[in-house]
């Protein structure tokens, strides 16, 4: 007679069954909406397999976490128990099924744009490359922010330890494709005291063949990511709807000398994907 599970184990079971049952609803509902219209299911319906982070955070919070990475580790300590370890499989099983969904669905994306995979190719950025500064909303071009003896690391978008890089003569620019007053919400709900510019155009993320992807925004363990931000009751910003934009717009990080030379290159893979400093730094040196 198989021994009576703790209360630890019994929330843990509880749990991963309730996310795996969160998780196989949200995507059979998704593949039925995509079956029958991959027009209508794009880009709105779509939005409801981000209830998996939600599921996340309950169980991040049940289980007494605030990390995917400390979950893992309270199952892989339970994973004996033949119960625990069914719903772990399930769980590992849905993931696979998941993110191959949405691999299909760029793919139907590309193909019903006539599109292929773009290949970064650019080695250098114009001088004359026009953008928005998001807290003075004048028009300014890349070059006016090219200085002799200074890089330039364009995050597209996210912070950096900002004082380590400019102790090194890097600068960090922010680069957005938002529309004005978005930035400006953003910029004050994040407290980001760096420069904005804004590349409404998208020329610069064209340039470095970042596109809009559905499997990198939406893929089961980067939405498990976003969980940990609930766990510890951390808000996204509050961006009114009408000013959201593309979701599933790639970003990434680009060192640029002062003449636009391309120093560094990495476009991120997934939403959390960035170089670590050390990286930076070593290709600033």
């Amino acid at each position: 007679m198989a021994a009576a599970l703790t209360e630890e184990e019994d929330t843990l079971l509880r749990g991963l069954s309730l996310l795996v049952s969160l998780g196989t609803v949200l995507l059979q509902k998704a593949k039925e909406e995509a079956a029958e219209s991959m027009e209508g299911f794009l880009p709105y319906k779509i939005t409801t397999m981000f209830g998996l982070i939600t599921g996340g955070t309950t169980l991040f919070r049940d289980l007494g976490v605030t990390k995917k990475s400390e979950a893992e580790e309270l199952w892989k300590k339970s994973y004996h128990l033949e119960a625990v370890r069914e719903q772990v499989d399930a769980l590992l099983q849905l993931e696979i099924e998941w993110d191959a969904f949405l691999e299909h669905v760029d793919q139907s994306l590309l193909a019903s744009n006539g599109q292929e995979s773009p290949v970064m190719s650019v080695e250098s950025l114009s001088a004359d490359t026009a953008l928005i500064d998001a807290r003075s909303s004048k028009s300014v071009t890349l070059g006016e922010f090219l200085v002799p003896g200074q890089k330039q690391l364009l995050v597209l978008i996210r912070h950096a330890e900002q004082a380590l890089l400019e102790a090194r003569s890097v600068r960090v620019l922010v680069v957005s494709f938002s529309v004005l007053e978005g930035a400006q919400i953003w910029l004050e709900q994040t407290g980001c005291t760096l420069p904005m510019l804004l590349d409404q155009q998208r020329s610069i993320y064209r340039s470095f063949g970042l596109v809009s992807s559905y499997s990198k925004v939406m893929r089961f363990g980067c939405l498990l990511s976003y969980s940990e931000f609930g766990a510890v009751d951390r808000d996204f910003p509050e961006i009114p709807p009408r000013l959201l934009e593309d979701l599933y717009q790639m970003g990434g990080d680009f060192l640029i000398d002062e003449t636009g030379k391309v120093i560094l290159s990495h476009a991120s893979k997934t939403p959390l994907d960035r170089p670590s400093v050390e990286d930076i730094l070593k290709a600033a040196d």
